[in-house]
């Protein structure tokens, strides 16, 4: 008898150790994050694209171009990431040329605003930024470039198909990225749908992918350091084949930007530590959060 519980006792053993071990045994607590993106698009295709790259993340999506002011700047304070879609046309007095209105399609002030305030809070906060077709265009106006207000004019017709719909053409990758799996001199089928593109790029800014025709397709912050995932992509990764070899490594790359700041701002939270502020009436040292104690003081003054 003492032998059977004896086996019985390792057996079970054996089992613990092994079920500790599988990650089958017990299913992974889903992380959860929160993306703003500056508009959602009716088929949600990007919110698609990303959950479907890691089901194991939960993510809260803010649309910005829906939220008032008031409440996406609360938004924005606890955003983990921000995503800048595809659209419209950008007004192109913002880039010093007013006069091309004629040669844009519909213009969005209102959308030029709210990416505005985006981006103001990303460059301060440092916030890891995508940015997509209009998104890139966006961020090189932003930062002082300029744009082709009409591609065909100016470069080529390879970007937007001759009935105004979707077309391919490869991107070449110029060079390495450290926040994407993409190997420099990569090439790859992407799905195109735009009229517009940069002219002059930002000086701030770096290409690290073009198109044939020269057109730069891929930027990112010239400042690593400080924003080590400030990313634009003129194509739709979105909408590219995912087998493909630049449209998951782009998304997988910005959800673990995301996923980092996420562990960050948690690691600031917890690691806040109590300050002593003495009474006023007495010698009693009162114990306060930090955060607490800011608050305190600024409604002193």
């Amino acid at each position: 008898m003492n032998k059977l519980h004896l086996l019985f006792s390792v057996f079970f053993i054996c089992v613990v150790v092994s079920c500790s071990n599988d990650k089958d045994c017990v299913k992974e607590t889903p992380r959860s994050v929160t993306i703003v993106l500056s508009k959602q698009n009716s088929s949600s295709s990007y919110r698609t694209f990303l959950e479907n790259i890691d089901s194991t993340i939960t993510i809260n999506w803010i649309n910005a171009y829906e939220t008032p002011l008031s409440q996406l700047t609360v938004d924005l304070e606890n955003a983990d990431g921000i995503l800048l879609t595809g659209g419209v046309d950008i007004h192109p007095g913002l880039y010093g040329n007013a006069f091309d209105t004629i040669r844009c399609g519909t213009i969005d002030i209102k959308r030029d605003e709210i990416e505005t305030t985006l981006l103001d809070y990303a460059l301060e906060s440092g916030t890891p930024c995508l940015g997509v077709c209009r998104g890139l265009q966006f961020m090189n106006v932003y930062m002082g470039g300029s744009l082709h207000p009409h591609l065909p004019d100016t470069l080529s017709d390879i970007h937007r198909g001759k009935d105004g719909n979707s077309t391919e053409h490869e991107i070449y990758v110029t060079q390495k990225l450290g926040a994407l799996d993409i190997k420099p001199g990569n090439k790859s089928a992407t799905v195109s749908h735009h009229h517009q593109g940069i002219s002059r790029l930002a000086d701030n800014l770096e290409a690290w992918a073009i198109a044939p025709d020269g057109l730069t397709e891929g930027i990112r912050h010239a400042d690593t350091t400080h924003y080590p995932f400030f990313i634009g992509v003129q194509w739709h990764p979105e909408r590219s084949d995912p087998s493909g070899s630049l449209a998951t490594p782009i998304g997988a790359g910005f959800l673990k930007a995301v996923l980092n700041e996420t562990h960050i701002k948690n690691t600031h939270d917890t690691s806040a530590t109590s300050t002593p502020v003495r009474d006023s009436s007495s010698t009693h040292v009162i114990m306060i959060d930090q955060v607490v104690s800011k608050k305190i003081d600024i409604q002193m003054h």
